[in-house]
């Protein structure tokens, strides 16, 4: 990968909402028990947003924490990024939200929607615009309200998800002074609606009173099959970009897309990583899809998980089915 500027990580920030979910909230709503929950998935809660709070207000506090971490005002972006699979509206993009709620009158936007892997998307997208010299500032930001898309009467995926929202401020690396950018990758391979899909809603089954009683307009899951992919990818995306390249002594952290805390130890086993070198989150937050890659790596980044010097790599998985990483310096 070739740059003609040399991109970093300014600043962070996250947000997730006050009301917090427990297992024993979810045992009120479903057949199921926090044994079980525990078990399959290593989850205790997870943060439920409320109903006058959406993904583009949660967005806002999270991109205006980053840009105070940065020392950076709003009206400094160039542009603002935001991965989401819960837009506020179809239309116009909850980036435009953003930019207005953190008064960013300078600032183009989008959104990119890829599920679980948005974030990591975004941020590969953006640190183009910074690489190619034509921006300076550029806002990355993912947000979910998942549990708007969550069946609440599944207890297969009811158990999972979770809202939140985090973000990064992307800069030349003589601005940003940390986290250089030496490595990502996108990927996809579609056909593969059956692991994770919202089934209707869009212009292929638009929502009618049918879907509705199907209960088509909530998020359904593919069982094992996103176990044995996600396994499989995350593994594979650590060997290739760090292992081969660096080597495991060269790692300082692995900040992965929090899915399930089993798939993550199978993961973990596979690459022989110690727990030092890996962050977990999950356990309090659930999969947060694309806001979880930047509320991880934020608290791993305020907590002093992340070791100057050393290589920390985000991978993240999800439905496409897509996946992809990044991999910087600290």
């Amino acid at each position: 990968m070739t740059h003609t500027t040399k991109v970093g990580i300014a600043g962070l920030g996250s947000y997730v909402p006050d009301r917090v979910m427990t297992n024993a909230d979810i045992e009120k709503l479903v057949d199921t028990s926090d044994d079980w929950i525990v078990q399959r998935t290593g989850i205790k809660e997870r943060r439920i947003a409320g109903p006058d709070q959406d993904s583009g207000a949660m967005g806002a506090i999270a991109a205006q924490r980053a840009l105070d971490d940065a020392g950076v005002d709003a009206s400094e972006v160039d542009l603002i990024l935001c991965g989401t699979t819960t837009p506020d509206k179809p239309f116009p993009t909850t980036a435009c939200h953003i930019q207005d709620a953190i008064g960013a009158k300078n600032a183009g936007g989008f959104d990119i929607n890829s599920a679980c892997t948005g974030f990591v998307f975004a941020f590969n997208t953006g640190a183009q615009f910074v690489a190619s010299g034509a921006y300076k500032n550029v806002l990355v930001i993912g947000t979910e309200k998942l549990s708007t898309i969550t069946d609440w009467q599944d207890r297969n995926t009811c158990i999972i998800f979770g809202d939140a929202a985090g973000a990064m401020l992307l800069r030349p690396l003589d601005l940003a002074g940390q986290g250089e950018l030496v490595g990502m990758s996108i990927s996809t391979e579609g056909g593969k609606d059956d692991v994770l899909e919202v089934p209707a809603g869009g212009s292929r089954q638009p929502l009618g009173h049918e879907e509705i009683e199907q209960r088509l307009q909530y998020m359904r899951m593919g069982g094992n099959k996103v176990y044995k992919f996600a396994v499989s990818t995350f593994s594979r995306l650590v060997k290739k970009h760090v292992f081969t390249p660096y080597g495991i002594d060269d790692l300082g952290l692995v900040v992965p897309h929090q899915v399930n805390m089993r798939i993550i130890e199978s993961a973990q086993e596979r690459l022989g990583l110690p727990d030092e070198k890996i962050f977990n989150n999950i356990e309090r937050y659930g999969n947060t899809a694309s806001a979880s890659v930047p509320l991880a790596f934020d608290e791993a980044y305020r907590t002093d998980r992340l070791v100057k010097g050393k290589l920390v790599m985000a991978p993240a998985f999800g439905a496409g089915l897509s996946w992809g990483h990044f991999l910087v310096r600290w």
